[in-house]
Parts: structure tokens; sequence; C-alpha cells
């Protein structure tokens, strides 16, 4: 009788802990429906850089790698089901290279000649979503701190994709980040780890 109490009151306490997770969730969206989305990260700088790491909203912190894309996956932010005109993200990233004569140390797995270029942040748009349905969401790096953010249902090798893979030089649309000296302010570090900690 008491393991049957016990468990009876552990499931009621999880679903009132679940429903209250998710009631919170939703406020933060009140008018629409979001969907979960993955987030991958697709470098056009060529073999001699990589995206060392990057957020998006503050959230994240994985990179790219030197061969472009499909290495940089974030698991998962909300973005809403249909598109809608004014979705803006935020983008912080890093940028780092090395000059091409030290490839061979860099292929042998070691990193002494890697320099950093730079670490940027952006307002970028989220583009239309194709026939209105979202998929993941693929943050295109570009030379000179630009970048742009799609919602796709196709890989980015697919010519489906709406931006074209491999190095590119210049793409119209992409946003121009600024340049910043850290990728966190230490308030917004603060405030990340009081919201972390916030049940104490």
């Amino acid at each position: 009788m008491k393991k049957y109490v016990r468990r009876s009151l552990l499931v009621l306490v999880t679903g009132v802990t679940l429903y209250v997770g998710y009631a919170a969730y939703r406020s933060s969206f009140p008018e629409e429906e979001v969907v979960p989305a993955v987030v991958v990260g697709v470098q056009h700088l060529g073999p001699d850089h990589l995206i060392s790491e990057f957020y998006v909203n503050k959230y994240g912190g994985t990179g790219v790698g030197r061969e472009g894309g499909g290495g940089g996956e974030i698991c998962c932010i909300v973005i809403p089901s249909k598109w809608r005109p004014g979705l803006i993200v935020e983008v912080r990233w890093k940028v780092e290279g090395w000059p091409s004569e030290n490839r061979k140390e860099v292929d042998a797995g070691k990193f002494e000649s890697v320099t950093t270029r730079g670490m940027y942040i952006a307002k970028v748009p989220l583009e239309k979503y194709e026939n209105e349905r979202s998929g993941d969401v693929y943050v295109h790096f570009f030379p000179k701190g630009r970048v742009r953010v799609v919602s796709t249902l196709y890989s980015v090798l697919s010519t489906a994709h709406p931006v074209r893979y491999g190095p590119v030089d210049r793409d119209l649309m992409a946003t121009a980040g600024w340049p910043i000296k850290e990728m966190f302010t230490q308030a917004e570090l603060d405030e990340a780890d009081r919201r972390r900690n916030k049940w104490q």
C-alpha cells in the first residue's frame, strides 16, 4: 500500500511539474505556435578558417570546422511554426584562421599557429520559410563578419537549400555584424548564471 501511495504521489508531482514547466514555456510565446529547431552552422570562409564557437540568442557554444558545415549543431532553439515578418535572431561568433603555409601543421593535429581573427555580433533576420514550414535553422557565416540565417527542410548539400554551399566571397543578402572584444559581458554571464541557479 505504501509503495502504491508513493508511486501515486510521484506521478502527481511529476505531472504538476511538467504542466507548470510547459505553462511557463508557452507564456513566453502567448500568441503563436512554436516548434523546436536544430541549429546548424555553415562557414563560407574557406579551409584556412573556422568558426570556433557561435551562439544564437545567447544559446549554443559549438563551432564549425574548416570543411564548411554540418558539424556545428545546437539542439534546440524555439521558432514560430509559421514564418512572419520581423523575426530577428542575435548571432555571436568567433572566427579563427591560420596562414596557408601552416596547413601541414594543422593537418597533423597541431594548432600552434592558429590565430584569432575576431569576434562578431549581428542582429539577423530569420528569412522566410519555404512553403511556410519551418525546419532546421542554418546559420551561414561569410567573410568580413557577415551572416545569414534561414530555416529550411533541406540539407545544406541539397540544391533546394536557400544558400549555395561552399566558399562564397560575397552574399548580397548577408547581414553585416560588428566586432566585439568579448563574447559576453560580465553582466550577461552573471545573468545567465542567475537564470541557471534560480531555484537556489
